[in-house]
């Protein structure tokens, strides 16, 4: 009998060089989308200072997404049959929403 291995390439070495070869495309692409992303610094606003301003924005919608997830919450009780319940810090804030 012939052994499986003879007269067959190497496929662990072809397999392994594909994997590298495809890393280095990864990594090319990478660095491009954070050049792309990062500015250079007299381009304008960095990275940190980008994504600082967006924590921002986001913390500001709190009352807005409170405010969202209470009025769903009342309307899915009332499409379900039970007695909507009224949160207490919107009776605080005036809201009565």
């Amino acid at each position: 009998m012939m052994s499986e291995s003879v007269g067959k390439p190497n496929t662990t070495a072809s397999w392994d060089d594909d994997i590298r070869e495809r890393l280095r495309m990864i990594e090319d692409k990478l660095s491009l989308i954070i050049e792309i992303l990062a500015p250079k610094e007299s381009d304008g606003p960095t990275l940190d200072e980008i994504l600082g301003r967006l924590v921002t924005l986001v913390a500001a919608q709190g009352p807005v997404l409170r405010h969202i997830d209470a009025t769903t919450g009342r309307t899915l009780d009332i499409q379900e049959g039970r007695a909507p319940l009224t949160s207490r810090s919107e009776e605080k804030d005036g809201t009565g929403v």
